[in-house]
């Protein structure tokens, strides 16, 4: 290589490049699925609308926060940490590269996301689908724009951009990519609830509505990951304020890349290889408790322990935001069906797909794999009373405070205007989730590619359901073929349920295969 920049620039493409296309491939494959359940008779820009937030809250958000955890934790969980520090560069190059390589594996595949978009776009106006003349007017978006889709593409880059951003920086120097996630989850969701309740109080306290006031949430807001999507003003006079958003952004945004920049590699990761003369601590007790008789108990205690904390981290986001509904806005009644709506679609995904990644991460290394099955250990009861502990920690996290909330605001009507099928379909929602996030990592053994592989499982089970249905009618001579076209928008809660049981199953099946004949890639880390 020509230079440090250039060596180091070559490292860190070789690493992202894979990432990038796969976020493409995932990505434009989710938005040609949406775009293509529009009505194309009917199609506006609403619908392109709903497409965008749909992929912004579904896919970008989390793709963005597993890019973010590799390009925190890559080196140290690897065991490279320490082969770069003894290196004559600078942590600092070495983490701008990184932080720069993560951006476009980022903004890249949004960018093709958008342009896949327009280009549909295009292809429906020359085969005169559409309708309306205009297709969104100057408010489609936060940014205001009168172009859509600069405006949607420039949302879409900063959302991406904010939330690696604050993952990277939350989770530097961690030692894997599971411990980060579950620090990076509580850091945002902690300082989005603290900034909303100062900015509650603030308004309540200056009155509402007031210049002082609106200037005072745009800037607090634009500093939150994703800020700047955010519409604390229904009739949008926050337009006004926006460049003051902007740069209150741009500020907040570049002290975290700064942090993450001079933090990164700033721990003594060296390890003792020397005999030492063992040293007892008085403080201590001199005994250890019994073994464990059972593997059962065993196997379920080692995985509460490493799957805890990140229980602790996505249960503590959950409360939070329950607090918040309820205390900033205090003469509210409590929906169960609008904190299901809130909390288990964003958080509880997260909480699944992090849970599911680390409930066989550690396992399936090098190491820790070649010592587990040297051991007298029944495969089939280690990967079964493994799973059935990180489901279990997964529902318990996400519903049971939800519940207990409910029941306690009202004991005679907490699950009022809650449908069954609603909770079904994000129940399925959630295992289906875990079940995909176990497999891919049985199987890919890398918790970035993991994610990014999971959500495109959790889809395509999505998809191969609402196939099915319109084969099964076109078969029966209830509908023809152009009903494949409009079939995502007529499958009912339960039938969505009922694919994604399909996809659990199949996906644990596979996992269960997995770690019982050691298949998957084997990494040298």
């Amino acid at each position: 290589m020509h230079s440090i920049w250039h060596s180091l620039a070559w490292k860190e493409w070789h690493e992202h490049k894979w990432k990038l296309a796969s976020l493409a491939a995932v990505l434009c494959s989710i938005a040609a699925m949406v775009m293509w359940t529009c009505d194309r008779g009917t199609l506006s820009g609403s619908q392109f609308v709903l497409a965008m937030n749909f992929l912004l809250a579904m896919v970008i958000v989390p793709l963005a926060v597993f890019v973010g955890l590799g390009t925190a934790t890559s080196e140290r969980s690897r065991g490279t940490l320490p082969f770069l520090q003894a290196l004559p560069v600078p942590m600092w190059r070495v983490a701008l590269h990184k932080l720069a390589f993560g951006l476009i594996a980022i903004v890249v595949p949004a960018m093709l996301c958008v342009a896949l978009i327009y280009v549909w776009y295009l292809g429906l106006r020359y085969l005169e689908y559409f309708v309306t003349a205009k297709m969104l007017g100057p408010r489609s978006f936060s940014f205001g724009l009168d172009n859509w889709f600069v405006d949607g593409a420039l949302m879409v880059t900063f959302v991406g951009a904010s939330f690696f951003i604050w993952t990277i920086a939350a989770g530097v120097n961690r030692r894997d990519e599971v411990s980060a996630g579950a620090v990076a989850l509580a850091v945002m969701v902690g300082w989005f609830l603290l900034l909303w309740l100062a900015l509650f109080w603030i308004l309540h306290w200056l009155g509402h509505p007031n210049r002082a006031g609106e200037w005072l949430a745009t800037v607090g807001l634009s500093t939150a990951p994703g800020g700047l999507a955010i519409r604390f003003d229904p009739n949008e006079r926050w337009r006004h304020y926006r460049l003051v958003g902007l740069i209150s952004a741009a500020i907040s945004h570049a002290a975290l890349a700064t942090w993450y920049v001079r933090r990164f590699g700033k721990i003594a990761d060296r390890k003792i290889w020397s005999p030492q003369v063992a040293a007892s601590d008085g403080s201590l007790p001199d005994w250890i408790p019994p073994p464990r008789r059972s593997p059962l108990a065993a196997i379920s205690w080692k995985q509460f322990r490493e799957s805890g904390p990140i229980a602790l981290g996505g249960l503590a986001s959950i409360v939070g935001v329950v607090v918040w509904r309820i205390v900033g806005n205090p003469g509210i009644v409590f929906e169960l069906r609008d904190n299901y709506a809130g909390v288990p679609i964003l958080l509880g995904y997260m909480i699944a797909l992090v849970v599911g990644i680390g409930v066989f991460l550690y396992d399936v290394g090098p190491g820790l794999n070649t010592f587990w099955r040297s051991r007298p250990i029944n495969p089939n009861v280690w990967f079964w009373t493994k799973f059935l502990s990180g489901l279990a920690i997964v529902m318990a996290t996400i519903y049971v405070p939800i519940l207990i909330i409910a029941l306690l605001r009202g004991i005679n009507r907490p699950f009022r205007d809650l449908d069954a099928s609603f909770v079904a379909m994000h129940m399925a929602l959630h295992i289906a989730i875990f079940a995909a996030a176990v497999m891919t990592t049985c199987l890919v053994r890398h918790a970035v590619y993991a994610a990014i592989l999971s959500v495109a499982i959790v889809y395509l089970g999505y998809v191969a359901t609402a196939m099915a249905l319109a084969l099964n009618r076109v078969l029966h001579g209830d509908a023809g073929l152009e009903y494949f076209s409009s079939v995502y928008d007529k499958i009912t809660p339960l039938q969505f349920a009922a694919g994604l049981l399909g996809s659990f199953v199949i996906s644990t099946l596979i996992a269960w295969l997995a770690v019982r004949y050691d298949w998957g890639r084997k990494s040298r880390y």
